[in-house]
């Protein structure tokens, strides 16, 4: 990003992390945060992430590359929205979920039922 000079230190121990953080040329202010305050930081950085692009347009996610996520903990159940929850642990971000309507929820059993008709180590993607 120009103009801010970010950077990250976990501790040896990993039981903390030094940030730094300010506008490039000005000198910053480190803060250590143990992984409760780091999540809580993760979380409200995300809020006020998510206030600045509502009403925005959501693109699309099909054909870009996003973060992978190899075998979270996670759950699903029925919502109160007439569809289901999924949530799971990102390494990254800490639990998150997200409800999906049913009509997604159909579309999301449909593929799933075509990935397991597969021969098992096909990787042909269905759509």
């Amino acid at each position: 990003m120009a103009g801010l000079r970010a950077g990250v230190k976990v501790s040896d121990d990993r039981q903390s992390v030094t940030i730094e953080i300010g506008p490039a040329g000005s000198p910053t202010h480190p803060a250590s945060l143990n992984l409760e305050q780091l999540t809580k930081l993760i979380q409200v950085l995300g809020q006020a992430r998510s206030r600045m692009v509502e009403g925005s347009q959501k693109h699309p996610l099909d054909g870009r590359t996003v973060e992978t996520v190899i075998e979270p903990p996670w759950y699903v159940q029925v919502a109160s929205i007439d569809g289901s929850l999924l949530a799971f642990d990102h390494p990254s971000y800490g639990p998150v979920a997200f409800a999906i309507p049913r009509a997604d929820v159909v579309r999301i059993v449909r593929i799933l039922s075509e990935h397991l008709a597969l021969p098992a180590g096909d990787m042909d993607k269905p759509s």
